[in-house]
């Protein structure tokens, strides 16, 4: 039975991912980016060497308890916002972290912190990780 992704939430997703076998694993990596672009941005800016043009840490913003576990899917509709951060984006330093934290605040208290994950590099998800990534996707690497 397929199982349609476009609907899932980015950790219904890894945690799709995380439950395949191994040798399907892969695979799985490869085609979700493929469908899903912004999946593929998650992967190359928590496992490749891109930092993103942010103070490290967590920001003060308010978290949303009333959207915690409720399966939000808000981080698509928010990723294309991410260009901002960057490096070389012209969006002044007040602005750009402002547009972050008006980011964070639209998600739910989960997925605001796999952004916070993803922006520090400190993004871990059971059997998923750097070699894998750059054997699905090798030319985030390249």
């Amino acid at each position: 039975m397929a199982i349609d992704v476009s609907q899932m939430s980015v950790l219904g997703i890894f945690n799709h991912i995380s439950e395949l076998p191994p040798k399907k694993r892969v695979g799985a990596i490869k085609a979700i980016a493929n469908l899903l672009p912004y999946f593929k941005d998650i992967l190359k800016y928590n496992f490749t060497d891109i930092k993103l043009d942010l103070p490290e840490g967590k920001p003060p913003y308010t978290q949303h308890e009333e959207l915690r576990d409720t399966n939000s899917n808000r981080i698509p509709a928010e990723w294309r916002k991410m260009q901002y951060f960057l490096p070389g984006n012209n969006l002044p330093i007040v602005k750009r972290e402002k547009l972050f934290i008006d980011i964070l605040e639209s998600l739910s208290p989960e997925e605001a912190e796999l952004i916070l994950k993803i922006k520090d590099k400190k993004l871990k998800v059971k059997n998923i990780n750097k070699k894998i990534v750059q054997e699905a996707l090798p030319e985030l690497f390249a």
